[in-house]
């Protein structure tokens, strides 16, 4: 089950084009993507749009750019309604065969920079697809040794698994550690412009240069050397000459530990954190019924849940911030705060909330390393007005079964006067209503068919009783510790 989080039609013209490009920067940065990555991307789907326009010459008006997916696996889209070009069956080793009225060396790009990209037509409607490719970053080392020889060799020895960055001078070292920063550094004690001790006092009153994990190296086997390595706060040391194997182990084992402490604290404070802020609702308002259930990650999520009673009406709203940790926890109390003010004692319409909400987010730029997903319902009677912003599509459940309800919009915060358009369902007699936020299907097994396995055959005459249903089967369904918060909410009319 794919998750759209923008969408967005323009004319097919140059000024559109420059414009999907500035956008396109924005979206990867907000999907934490390298910035290698954020330049293939660009490049493919620009020259995709050039070619497409002056290709298409008067029988395109307009295109669709559209990203969507699931967490890791998001891919942009570009749909027309002109005459079909596959980029992919133009023979590009030819450029100048005629059949093109720009450059080859454009479609020779895509070809070559978008390998699990494909191109289909079908119905009238052509689209072209470019998969964002998983981040698997590398760690970076930074080594200091006055001996070059020894340096290219620790460099020969790592490289395959990390990033590594070596200096035979320790004052250039430590220019590149105070601007750039590092996941580790080993340096040798005995060098003649500065000693590694020197180096590590250095190193220490940089920002977050404390924190980094540090290891020495030495020919010195002397107990006093060792003694005095142990009093500036290092996480190893290593006595030379040194082998591929041991230095390997102690990189690894010295950047799992950190990573095992960052971890723990980390999780004391998102716990910290939850306590008082832990979704909640109540389990009867007026005329409906709530229930929800909801699992904070093992190293903290997003998912906030908001619900304001107006009395003739209510309103309810489930947001998730894409990311992890504290960083993400203070951002969702932050978006409560932001909801607060918006929500007045007037009801407000999930459009227009949005709207506003979008609006707020994009001048403050609140949000600009990261993403929002929200999903608003006001429930007047037995009416319920739905509008979302980048969030899975609720589903309608009765005792036939389950269908989705189309209803898409673009992440907050992204463009300056974006523009939600609401749903509204009338709920019948038996019938339910189930939100939930992305952690439920980013968690479970990828070999399922997600929300589909999870729904399939679930019925009861409450709400609460649906819910345990359907909880009960997605924690069967997870393969190990939650990497994302998990929410789901069930909603349905009081029977009478």
């Amino acid at each position: 089950m794919k998750t759209q989080l923008f969408a967005k039609q323009y004319p097919l013209k140059l000024d559109s084009i420059s414009e999907v490009r500035r956008l396109l920067t924005t979206l990867c940065q907000q999907l934490a993507l390298e910035q290698a990555e954020i330049d293939r991307v660009t490049l493919v789907l620009a020259e995709y749009l050039s070619n497409l326009y002056f290709h298409n010459q008067g029988t395109v008006n307009w295109f669709c750019i559209e990203l969507a997916g699931i967490k890791n696996n998001w891919y942009f889209e570009i749909s027309d309604s002109g005459d079909s070009f596959d980029p992919y069956k133009v023979n590009v080793r030819d450029i100048f065969n005629g059949e093109l009225l720009t450059g080859g060396m454009g479609l020779a790009l895509i070809q070559k920079n978008n390998h699990n990209g494909h191109y289909e037509s079908e119905n009238g409607i052509n689209k072209f697809t470019c998969p964002l490719k998983e981040q698997k970053k590398k760690l970076s080392v930074v080594i200091v040794d006055d001996d070059q020889t020894l340096l290219w060799a620790y460099k020969g020895y790592l490289q395959h698994d990390f990033v590594v960055h070596i200096f035979s001078a320790a004052v250039l070292a430590l220019k590149y550690i105070q601007h750039e920063g590092c996941d580790l550094i080993i340096a040798d004690i005995h060098m003649p412009e500065m000693s590694g001790f020197e180096f590590r006092l250095k190193v220490e009153s940089f920002e977050k240069g404390a924190l980094t994990p540090f290891v020495f190296l030495t020919g010195d086997d002397n107990l006093s050397v060792q003694e005095q390595a142990a009093e500036v706060s290092i996480d190893d040391y290593l006595i030379k000459p040194i082998t591929k194997t041991p230095l390997l182990a102690v990189c690894n084992r010295v950047i799992r530990r950190t990573n095992q402490l960052a971890l723990h604290y980390q999780q004391r404070i998102v716990e910290s954190l939850c306590r008082p802020f832990k979704p909640s609702l109540p389990p009867k308002s007026g005329d409906w019924n709530f229930s929800l259930a909801h699992t904070p990650a093992s190293e903290g999520g997003g998912d906030f849940v908001f619900f304001h009673d107006y009395g003739e009406s209510k309103l309810l709203i489930l947001g998730d911030i894409m990311g992890h940790g504290p960083v993400a926890k203070f951002h969702s109390f932050a978006i409560m705060g932001y909801l607060e003010g918006l929500i007045t004692s007037i009801p407000t319409c999930p459009g227009v909330l949005l709207a506003g909400l979008s609006s707020r987010l994009y001048l403050n730029q609140l949000l600009e390393s990261s993403m929002l997903t929200c999903i608003v319902i006001k429930l007047t009677g037995s009416k319920c007005e739905i509008a979302t912003a980048g969030h899975p599509q609720p589903y309608l459940l009765s005792d036939v079964g389950y269908k989705a309800i189309d209803c898409k919009g673009t992440v907050l915060g992204l463009l300056p006067d974006e523009g939600y358009a609401a749903v509204t369902v009338e709920l019948k007699e038996g019938e339910k209503l189930f939100f939930y936020s992305d952690g439920i299907f980013e968690n479970i097994d990828r070999n399922c068919d997600c929300i589909d396995n999870i729904l399939d055959g679930i019925k009861g005459t409450t709400a609460q009783y649906v819910l345990d249903q359907l909880w009960l089967r997605f924690e069967s369904l997870l393969p190990g510790k939650l990497q994302d918060d998990a929410t789901a909410i069930i909603i349905d009319l009081n029977n009478k």
